[in-house]
């Protein structure tokens, strides 16, 4: 599990998130909810230890540098190297690992084709370096899985199968997700946290059996808010 205790974010005197205690449990689909900018993106980053805050977020009581190689994100802009390609940056990002090429072959075909993966990664469009990313987190299977509106961007076809390939993986891995396209969240995930005034608030815990829906408890809780 991740613990979050006594966290609390800001920045000098600006108070993003107040001091806050919580949990996100194992093997479970946390989902975050929040308009954009109270701060989610923020708690992400907090989580990779790439931003300072008061408190601790422990995991598994260890701290973010013993387990930073069983985490992986994938932010909303994909960031990659550009001038590589898409092959390339698969190969680098994935240097650590063992892999067979024809292993890796077939994960490549389950998103884009041999031509596109051998292009550079700034001929790329949004959504098909959303695909790269996809097929990179299909490699490392961490054990810690970080989706920042990973929905953005996807088709149908590929938003139906992502959909089932969260429900798979979560079965052993803990998958934290932020998004605004609620209706590609119904029916994957089990919690529901809002970031509302500087609280975090734990909405809903077997949000898989709840007769609400994201965009109801979004429109309670923030209607009017930008």
């Amino acid at each position: 599990m991740i613990k979050f205790i006594d966290f609390l974010k800001s920045y000098k005197n600006n108070i993003i998130i107040k001091e806050s205690n919580f949990i996100i449990p194992n093997s479970k689909v946390s989902f975050f909810m929040g308009p954009n900018g109270v701060g989610k993106t923020t708690l992400i980053k907090c989580l990779l230890g790439l931003e300072k805050y008061k408190g601790e977020i422990l995991y598994d009581s260890y701290d973010i540098e013993k387990v930073r190689n069983k985490i992986t994100v994938l932010w909303d802009d994909c960031p990659f190297i550009e001038n590589l390609s898409g092959w390339e940056n698969l190969i680098i990002l994935s240097e650590k690992l063992v892999i067979n090429k024809e292993e890796l072959k077939s994960q490549i075909r389950e998103y884009m084709d041999d031509n596109l993966i051998k292009r550079q990664v700034k001929t790329y469009s949004y959504g098909q370096r959303k695909k790269l990313a996809l097929i990179l987190l299909n490699i490392l299977k961490p054990e810690i899985i970080i989706m920042d509106e990973i929905s953005n961007g996807l088709d149908y076809d590929l938003m139906q199968s992502l959909r089932k390939d969260i429900l798979k993986m979560a079965k052993n891995h803990t998958i934290i997700l932020t998004g605004h396209q609620f209706g590609f969240y119904e029916g994957i995930i089990d919690l529901v946290y809002i970031i509302k005034d500087g609280e975090i608030l734990l909405i809903e815990d077997n949000y898989k059996e709840s007769t609400r829906k994201l965009e109801d408890i979004y429109e309670n809780n923030f209607k009017g808010q930008t």
